[in-house]
Parts: C-alpha cells; structure tokens; sequence
C-alpha cells in the first residue's frame, strides 16, 4: 500500500469533507439543540441524528453530482461510508463528553464563542481520524467514496 500518492490523498480529502459536513449536521445540531439535558440522552441521540443526516447528504450528494438512481445511491452510501460515519460521530461524540465536560452538564451558553471552538474542535478531530480509513478505502477500491 502507497501511503504517499498525492491524488488519492486528494480525492480522500474531499470525501472525508463531504461525510463531515453530513456527519456534523446532525451530531452538533442535535446537541445544541438538547445542551439542558443530561448526556446520557444527548450522546445516543446526537448519534443516532448524524447517522441519519449523514446518510441524507450522502444520498443527495450521490443523485445530484454523480446521477445516481436512489437505490444505487442508498447501496453506494452505505456500503463506502457506514465506517467513516461511525468513526466522526464516535470521536464527535467523544470529545463534547470527555474534553468538554462542560457542554455537556449545562454550564455552556448556547451562543458563547466556546461553544463554536469545540464544536470545530470536535469536527477537525473526527476528520482526522477517518481520513487514513478514506485513504485506505480509496487505495484499495479504486473508487471515490462519495
């Protein structure tokens, strides 16, 4: 395996970013949107919203730039991406509930500047985690993931 080809890193970059955006949408909306309550129901929520919401941009992604049919689309999706959705959510995830215990047990303001940075934090965190799985995906199939 040529961990150093530059196209494929390319190509890795850009799926990983499309996964990311539908990852976050769902996992930091839904903890905004839930920050008062205990993280215990945040956390299998929040999953479970960017599991969902990473799925539907994913889907969108597939039929609108790449013309494919909601089936194979929904295949394509699932078969390339349940890893790499799984890995951000997790490390999004973790990182709200380990690094910033605060967001998690009501102390946060829901429109303080802190709460941007870790959320930003989180989501460069779970990019740079499932980049080497993308790259891995990328090399060995031959195909973009999204």
């Amino acid at each position: 395996m040529n961990w150093r080809d530059i196209q494929t890193w390319k190509k890795s970059l850009v799926s990983t970013f499309i996964c990311l955006l539908g990852c976050s949408i769902g996992t930091m909306a839904v903890s905004l949107y839930l920050i008062n309550y205990h993280w215990f129901f945040v956390l299998p929520v929040s999953l479970v919203a960017g599991f969902i919401s990473c799925m539907l941009f994913m889907l969108a992604w597939e039929i609108v730039f790449h013309k494919m049919s909601f089936q194979e689309a929904v295949q394509h999706s699932y078969k390339m991406s349940i890893v790499t959705i799984l890995i951000m959510i997790i490390s999004e995830n973790s990182i709200l509930l380990f690094i910033a215990p605060r967001f998690l047990s009501h102390q946060m303001e829901m429109h303080a500047s802190h709460n941007f940075k870790m959320m930003f934090f989180a989501m460069s965190c779970g990019f740079l985690l499932s980049l080497p799985y993308n790259y891995y995906q990328l090399q060995k199939s031959g195909t973009s993931h999204h």
